[in-house]
Formats: structure tokens, C-alpha cells, sequence
């Protein structure tokens, strides 16, 4: 057993702590541990010091026993980058246009060869640890993992373990203790308490009940469109006899045509700047999940299949857990955002994780410096400072040097952020202002949220932008303030309050699950199922990094860390020139902590706002003497040249043009290469769009399908997945659909009308077809 000893006679911190009864044990903890600093041989404080900022502060001082001595540990040590000012002056050259470095990212290998630890450096590290009787398992230049006792770890770092009375919790009760000569180089140890919490920032609505008076009228109208429960009074004023949707009969939300129209990104999605080519977006999860929720998600809303790959951190996976709805809309809305993107799931398993399963994930991703984007959407609580410093900051670094941009949400507890319960068991509402620490790293984007009231027309599809507010409702708001932890970086000063702190977020966008709410592919119960309505910062952070591969396919490089250049763009207070588009109504003040008011320009609730997609992807390019299309990290030379060339843009621009398309001779041959259809992109014209036709009541006698009839050429109604027949009845709270295929024999913009008859108050109902042969 672990003891100090003062003249003669053996102190056992487990002995002071049995001899201290009831609510004497703080105290008594308190007393240990000053003893314990007193006492320690002049000869180890002299060779030693703190690695600060190491130990969890939050109700710590209420872990009042001794940690079981025998107790195993699973430590983990990162180590800090070698030559750290020659790393932050690349950082910055990597991002100055003026600068011969100017994106001429790092391998891995490169990185590592900078900037990791020497192997004298990494065998002095593992002589030390091996001498107080720890074991190395696995040791490289970015860190060990080590295995000790609870005893070992007391003697080896200088520092007393407390617990729980229980047992279960645990913690080191001041900063561990390094040899002076491993000062720089040990950047922080995990491992030595079990305070650290995560949570997945996914936010759904509450009941209509609890929401606020300006939202409840809407959710009540979604609730009636879903075929739900609702009082017979209200219905007749609020909703028609019928309803045609788009979405399944789930309610009035947006899709992926919606935020295209809303958010400006139909023009890029036009002419192929969809994401492909190159590398791939990297989502950062802890679950796995069910696959056929993301296709039917796809199906649903004719989107392009998508490419997902899971990439196992360790090759253990965790199976689908509670946070499984957090890793399908992050997929799910990434790919909605970029189409033709490629998605690596970076999934780490909570039972074997070496750091934690997220960190584990992100870790992997950015080693394997396969996916130029990477999209975060958690946060972190009872969390020392060295997590973020030492642990997540050279992770994140590396990221930054390798082109790779990291997207995390700033979180949904407005201005008070996440603090660890009084249990010390999970994240929950702070009480005074925070920010997550993780989103304010400066080699990161942090992202906010916005909400907002769409318009629609008589299809339910977005016609077009509407102002933007701070996101804050009955479900949460938008994450942000001044960190703790990191000083300002180079780009905010002058820009963002004079608070010498890092300020997040840095850009926001729509997060409400309210206004507007976010459909998903759910998993219910192992069947994939349609859902409604989604939202949170969770959704901004994916939906960013998606929006980062489509303007890194039209630059043929990888971005980096945006921040330089956002904050550039965002400074000249021009959303024609910028794409930017302000946000300055709001606040982010929640749970009674006052947060901070958006103004014009930079704002600690939304930052520098959303974006008009396709005025920011022209806007972001600079240009430079020396073009550098990004060497290192995809060497797969085909952004978009040759899918372009090859449909026959315009078949008369040369005496001798190809004959394999014959757009003119043959139209009924013809086949679009992409498709518009009710602006929603799809890659072939076999995938059906479909229509609802809802009886939104529960009381009310049947409809009856009259006739269905297509008023104009170039779309099919599909009889395979049509439901809705002529004469057939529509039970009270049921829906049928109505399949439609574009097949467009001509270039160009093609328009039809669907009418469907039937007893409704509101019959026909009108339904506008809009789609481009291409």
C-alpha cells in the first residue's frame, strides 16, 4: 500500500480516511491532501512539477474516501508537439495567400517527422513509467497507453486518489507530478479519474405543451399534418380536410430541397459542385447504426445513394447505442449538403477505448488523413483542462497542418453551456456562462445555430431565405461566449469583443427543431423508419462540413482551417461579396444565464451568421501567384473535368461533335446525366418522387379518391408505388402516396401539374412538377 512517512511512524491515507466519519470526510480529504503536499521528500518536489490543469474541479472536493489501491487504471499520456513555435508558424503560413506555404499540406508521415516526439524522447518517457512499476503497452511520437494501479499511480505522479464512498467515482485530487525534464514533452495523462462525460448534441422537441406560445401553433399544425392525436376544435380552422405532403405524411419540416433553396446551394448543385471527386467528409461517432435508416433517407428524398464507409478505431464496434440518432443525422444531413461526398463513419467503442471513444475516433481519422472534412457533434463535461490542451489541441493541430477542416458544435445550452451534475454521472445545463472548450480549440470551426420561419408554396417546398435569428426555443440555443481556456488567435483580434479569449462560435446555421425542424431516417426498433423533427448545433456541424467539400471540389484542394479566411470574408460586412449572411436578432441567454445579443458583424452567439452557399463558395478562393492544388493528402487526380465534359454541354460548339449522346435526333433516347426533379437532385430519372395525400383527422367520415391526372408531358405516374387509386377510401389519420417519375426527353427545364380529385374541402389539390433534363 501506498503510504508517506514523516520521522518514524507510516501514514495510510486509507487508515485517515476510515477515521473520518460523516460529513467529516471533506474536510478530512482536505487535510490528507495538504499533508500529503507537506510531507512529499524535498527531493521529489525539487525533480518534479505539476502538469497544471490536470485533475477535475467540478465536486471533486466531494469525492471524500481513498480510491481503492488495488483499483486497475487504463492511462493514456499525450504527448505535446515537438518545436512548437515552428508548428503555429506553419498554421499560419498554410493560411496566408502571401506565403510560399500557402496550402501545401502535411502527410502524416511529414507531421510526424516535424513535430512528433523523438524516440530517445519516447523510450526516456517509457524508462520512467516502467521503473514505478506501470506498464507500457503501446507507445508512438503523438503518445502511450500504460496500465497501473490505483497505488502505482499515486506514487508515480505525486498525487492522492479519492473516490466516491461508494467506490464507483474516482479522481486524482491535484495536477500529477512530472520528472522536469518531461516538462514540454507530456502534454496530459488520462486516465486517472472518471468525472469525463460526453454528450451528443441531437436535440428533439417536447411536447407541444411545453413549447413557447410563439412556437406552438406551429407544432401543433406539424402535429395535425403527421395524423396525430389533437382536439376536434382547433381543426377545422387550422388545417383542410386533406393535406398533400412531401414528406411521408411526418409533417411540414425541411428536407434537403428546402435548405438547398433556403440556404442558396441549388445553383452548385446544378452543375455538378456536389462534393465528388477527391477524398471524403469524416463523421466523428461513438455508436454504430442502421444502414437502411440513411438509405431509405436517401429514397426518400430521391438523393444520390450514399457512399458511407465505418472505420472501426480500434476494430471494435460499440453495436447501436443511445446516441445512434446522433450519428444518423449527422450522415444523413452531410450528405444532404454534399451530395456527391464520399462519408467515412469514424466510430469508437466506449468498452475498449484507449483515451475515449470520440477522441479514439478523431484521432483515427486524422491519422489516416483520408477525409479533407471532419464533422464533431458532441460535447464534453467534468473534463480537466489538459483534455482539451494537451489531449484534443494537437490532434487538432495535426488536422489544420494535413488541409483537414473540423467542424464542432458550439453547443445547445445557449451562453451556459454543459457542467457535470452534482452525481458526477452525466452532462447537464451549466449555471453560469461556458463554452465548449472542445469547439473553442483555435485549429477548429465552431458552429452555431440559427432558426427561422420558411416560407413555403402550395407544394410545401421552400420558395427562398427568410431573415435568420439566434436559435433559442423551448429545446435549447445556440452554444456560446468567451473560453476559458485558449487566448485569443491572430484572426479574431479586432474583430471579435476585447476579451483576449478565443470567441465561438465562428459561423452558424439552421439548428431549431422547431422552426424549421430537420426530417431523419430513424431506427425504429431495428426498422428503418422516417422521423420528424430533428435539430440541434449537431446538425449545423455536419451540415458545414459538407458545404466544405463542395467548395473544396470547385478550389481541387482541401481548406484547412476556414477561420483566417471566414473571418476575412465575414470583416467586410457584405453578404453580396462575402456569402455570409449576418444574424441580428437574438440572444443566446438560457436556463436564467444572460448570454450574449447578435448584433451586426461578429457576434458571440452566432458569429459571423450562416451563409448563401453559392456566394461563399465563389467568395472563398483567393487568388494566388503560385497555385498549389494540394499535393499531399488525395492524390486521385478527378475533382469534376471529365463527368463535365462528357453529357454534351453544347452539342454544337464544335464542326464535329461526338454521336453518341444525339440529344436532337433522338429525344425519346435520351438520357440526363442529372436530374431536377421538385428540386430535388437525383442521379438517374427511374428514382419516383413521392406525393402524400393525408386525411389529417381522426373523426371525420372517409375520403374518396376521385381521379389522379398529370397535366403536361415528361413525368410518369408510377404505378408501382402509387397507393392512392381511383375510388379507393382514406381512413381518418391515414395516408396514401403517389409515385412520380421524371423522364425528360429534352434538355432543360421541364414543368408539369399533378391533380388529384377526391372529397376533401380543398379538392383538387394542385401539385407543381418542376425538373431539368441535363
Amino acid at each position: 500500500m501506498f503510504q508517506i512517512r514523516k520521522a518514524d511512524r507510516p501514514i495510510h491515507l486509507s487508515d485517515a480516511f476510515a477515521r473520518s466519519p460523516g460529513n467529516l470526510r471533506t474536510l478530512a480529504a482536505a487535510a490528507i491532501l495538504a499533508l500529503f503536499l507537506f510531507v512529499t521528500p524535498q527531493t521529489v518536489a525539487a525533480q518534479s512539477q505539476p502538469l497544471a490543469g490536470n485533475h477535475p474541479t467540478a465536486h471533486v472536493t466531494n469525492l471524500s474516501a481513498r480510491a481503492d489501491a488495488a483499483r486497475p487504471l487504463n492511462l493514456h499520456i499525450s504527448f505535446a508537439p515537438r518545436n512548437p513555435v515552428a508548428l503555429a508558424k506553419l498554421l499560419t503560413d498554410l493560411q496566408n495567400p502571401a506565403s510560399p506555404r500557402y496550402h501545401h499540406w502535411l502527410s502524416p508521415a511529414q507531421f510526424t517527422a516535424q513535430f512528433g516526439r523523438s524516440a530517445e524522447e519516447v523510450a526516456a518517457i517509457r524508462q520512467w513509467l516502467s521503473g514505478q512499476g506501470l506498464r507500457v503497452i503501446e507507445s508512438s511520437p503523438r503518445g502511450l497507453t500504460t496500465s497501473a494501479t490505483v497505488a502505482q499511480a499515486e506514487s508515480a505522479f505525486v498525487t492522492p486518489m479519492i473516490a466516491s464512498t461508494d467506490g464507483s467515482l474516482y479522481a486524482n485530487a491535484s495536477d500529477p507530478q512530472i520528472p522536469v525534464r518531461f516538462a514540454g514533452v507530456i502534454g496530459s495523462i488520462e486516465g486517472l479519474d472518471n468525472t469525463h462525460h460526453s454528450l451528443a448534441l441531437a436535440i428533439r422537441p417536447h411536447s407541444s405543451s411545453a413549447t413557447r406560445a410563439a412556437t406552438s401553433l406551429k407544432q401543433h399544425n406539424r402535429m395535425l399534418r403527421a395524423g396525430a392525436q389533437s382536439n376536434t376544435a382547433h381543426t377545422a380552422t387550422l388545417m383542410p380536410a386533406a393535406v398533400v405532403d412531401y414528406s411521408g405524411g411526418l409533417g411540414l419540416a425541411f428536407g434537403p430541397s428546402d435548405l438547398w433553396t433556403f440556404y442558396d446551394e441549388t445553383s452548385l448543385l446544378n452543375v455538378g459542385t456536389d462534393g465528388s471527386g477527391g477524398d471524403c467528409v469524416a463523421i466523428i461517432e461513438d455508436t454504430d447504426y442502421l444502414s437502411s435508416a440513411v438509405t431509405l433517407f436517401d429514397t426518400n428524398f430521391a438523393l444520390p445513394v450514399a457512399n458511407v464507409t465505418r472505420v472501426q478505431a480500434d476494430g471494435s464496434s460499440p453495436g447501436r447505442t443511445g446516441d445512434e440518432i446522433e450519428a444518423l443525422l449527422d450522415i444523413e444531413w452531410a450528405h444532404a449538403v454534399a451530395p456527391g461526398a464520399a462519408l467515412a463513419v469514424y466510430i469508437g467503442n466506449p468498452a475498449t477505448a484507449a483515451i475515449d471513444p470520440l477522441v479514439d475516433a478523431l484521432q483515427k481519422a486524422v491519422t489516416d488523413n483520408k477525409c479533407g472534412a471532419i464533422s464533431i457533434s458532441y460535447g464534453f463535461c467534468g473534463t480537466p483542462n489538459s483534455f482539451f490542451t494537451g489531449t484534443l489541441d494537437p490532434i487538432f493541430a495535426q488536422a489544420a497542418a494535413q488541409g483537414q477542416s473540423v467542424f464542432i458544435s458550439s453547443g445547445d445550452d445557449g451562453a451556459a453551456g454543459l457542467a457535470l451534475n452534482t452525481a458526477r454521472t452525466a452532462c447537464v445545463v451549466g449555471k453560469s456562462r461556458s463554452v465548449s472548450e472542445m469547439s473553442a480549440d483555435p485549429n477548429v470551426i465552431a458552429v452555431g445555430g440559427t432558426e427561422f420561419t420558411p416560407t413555403y408554396d402550395g407544394s410545401h417546398e421552400d420558395v427562398g431565405s427568410t431573415a435568420e435569428s439566434v436559435w433559442n426555443d423551448s429545446t435549447g440555443a445556440s452554444g456560446g461566449g468567451a473560453s476559458a481556456i485558449f487566448a485569443k488567435p491572430s484572426w479574431q483580434t479586432s474583430r471579435t469583443p476585447a476579451d483576449a479569449k478565443r470567441d465561438v462560435p465562428d459561423i452558424a446555421l439552421g439548428s431549431s427543431p422547431i422552426s424549421p425542424g430537420f426530417y431523419w431516417g430513424d431506427d425504429n426498433g431495428g426498422s428503418a423508419a422516417m422521423n420528424c423533427c430533428v435539430g440541434g448545433t449537431s446538425i449545423a456541424a455536419p451540415m458545414w462540413a459538407g458545404l466544405a467539400k463542395v467548395i473544396a471540389q470547385g478550389m481541387s484542394s482541401r481548406l484547412g482551417n476556414m477561420n483566417p479566411r471566414i473571418y476575412t470574408l465575414g470583416a467586410l460586412h457584405d453578404e453580396a461579396v462575402s456569402g455570409l449572411r449576418d444574424v441580428t436578432a437574438g440572444n443566446n441567454t438560457y436556463d436564467s444565464v444572460t448570454g450574449f445579443t447578435a448584433v451586426t458583424g461578429y457576434d458571440q452567439a452566432t458569429g459571423w451568421g450562416s451563409a448563401d452557399m453559392a456566394a461563399f463558395a465563389a467568395a472563398y478562393p483567393v487568388a494566388t501567384s503560385t497555385p498549389t492544388p494540394s499535393p499531399t493528402p488525395t492524390p486521385s487526380p478527378t475533382p469534376t473535368p471529365t463527368p463535365i465534359a462528357t453529357p454534351t454541354p453544347t452539342p454544337t460548339a464544335t464542326p464535329t461533335p461526338t454521336p453518341t449522346p444525339t440529344p436532337t435526333a433522338e429525344p425519346a433516347a435520351f438520357t440526363p446525366k442529372t436530374i431536377l426533379f421538385g428540386r430535388r437532385k437525383v442521379g438517374t430519372a427511374s428514382v419516383p418522387k413521392m406525393v402524400v395525400i393525408a386525411n389529417p383527422l381522426r373523426n371525420k367520415s372517409l375520403l374518396i379518391i376521385g381521379s389522379l391526372s398529370l397535366i403536361g408531358s415528361n413525368y410518369i405516374i408510377d404505378s408501382g408505388t402509387t397507393t392512392c387509386t381511383g375510388g379507393a377510401g382514406l381512413s381518418p389519420g391515414k395516408h396514401c402516396r403517389i409515385g412520380l417519375r421524371f423522364a425528360p426527353g429534352v434538355t432543360g427545364r421541364l414543368s408539369a401539374t399533378l391533380s388529384v380529385s377526391d372529397t376533401s374541402s380543398n379538392s383538387p389539390h394542385l401539385v407543381a412538377l418542376h425538373g431539368m433534363g441535363m
